[in-house]
């Protein structure tokens, strides 16, 4: 079950000094399994194969693997036990596992050393990396091992479902306390060689925050670090509720976000609020090159950012694990972080946090 990656593309170079290709997969633990079964079938992923005799199972979708460890005894379930639901670890794509692994280390990065591999967790080099989650180091060889050897393929498997038209990782967030947004930028930029593309200042009616989007020297994927600025942002909340810093959402690409998000809703997930009509009212003053239909824009609550470049196209799902949630994104020639829809998105999500009594 291996997926068609071309592996000759991950180079380690003096730019790309681990040798980073991706996003491989991300894990995520609790005691629920059938939660997560729940939720990823409702998000177009297929279950594809389990780890015999281990509570351990791979959904995918695209290019998008989705692990869900629920083992007993195994570093997920320990995560799980602080954390609630939530993301153990993720997988990033290298040219070579054990030399990425060293120079990490080499770097400054804490190793992980494997001592519950043998219990249930994915056997393979890893680094602790946000909130004490894990980052594993996967090349070609433990790639097709994973995928081949340690998940018994489930009946009538398709090894690259279509689902909805999600097809890779795009980004994923990481929430952190007040004062550690540069330690962990310079964490990203320190191991990996990562850059920043991009600081915000966000001000709400009564909150705000700051992030840092840092991108990869691949350029395949980035990690934006969000600050809160006082007690009762919604960066805050997810703190209080993850009880440390981990991962905020994942955001996963389609090629067409109106057809994705019809089936999306029709599956029952939920999205964020539409923001007022005179965002849609001004959206072709602001981006005269939006091709698709304004009212459908409006009617799927879909985000629109861009320049002269190009655009693209977003939405933000409610929280689905825990304080955890999903975005959407579709890319017209536009590589940015949605700078003109942080204020609506951060905006929709405090309404959110009004409407559930937290403001």
């Amino acid at each position: 079950m291996s997926l068609a990656v071309n592996w000759s593309k991950a180079k380690m170079t003096e730019q790309n000094p681990i040798g980073l290709y991706g996003v491989d997969f991300i894990e995520y633990a609790g005691s629920d399994a059938a939660h997560f079964q729940k939720l990823f079938t409702k998000l177009g992923f297929t279950e594809l194969a389990k780890i015999e005799n281990k509570e351990i199972r791979l959904y995918r979708q695209g290019d998008i693997n989705f692990i869900i460890n629920c083992e007993p005894d195994t570093f997920a379930t320990d995560f799980a036990k602080l954390h609630g639901p939530s993301v153990s670890s993720t997988g990033f794509r290298v040219e070579n596992a054990t030399r990425a692994f060293e120079e990490a280390v080499k770097r400054g990065a804490r190793p992980y050393d494997g001592s519950q591999s043998a219990r249930g967790a994915t056997p393979y080099l890893a680094i602790y990396g946000i909130g004490d989650s894990l980052v594993y180091f996967i090349d070609e060889t433990t790639h097709n091992d994973l995928y081949e050897k340690q998940f018994k393929v489930a009946n009538n498997a398709t090894n690259h479902p279509v689902g909805l038209g999600l097809e890779i990782v795009d980004h994923f967030t990481n929430n952190v306390p007040v004062g550690e947004m540069k330690k962990w930028a310079d964490f990203y930029e320190n191991i990996f060689n990562f850059h920043e593309a991009k600081y915000f200042d966000i001000k709400g009616k009564a909150t705000g925050l700051l992030s840092k989007a840092m991108r990869s020297p691949c350029g395949l994927f980035s990690v934006p670090i969000n600050e809160p600025k006082d007690a009762k942002s919604q960066i805050q909340e997810y703190l209080n509720e993850y009880k440390g810093s981990g991962i905020q959402h994942i955001a996963m690409t389609t090629q067409q976000v109106i057809p994705t998000l019809e089936r999306l809703r029709a599956q029952g997930i939920e999205f964020l609020a539409a923001p007022p009509d005179t965002y849609y009212g001004m959206l072709k003053d602001r981006l005269p090159q939006v091709s698709e239909d304004i009212d459908k824009l409006k009617g799927q609550a879909i985000l629109v950012d861009g320049d002269q470049h190009g655009y693209l196209l977003q939405i933000f799902t409610k929280n689905v694990i825990g304080p955890v949630f999903y975005e959407v994104i579709q890319r017209k020639g536009h590589d940015g972080f949605g700078d003109g829809n942080f204020q609506a998105l951060f905006d929709a999500i405090e309404a959110d946090q009004r409407a559930r009594g937290y403001l």
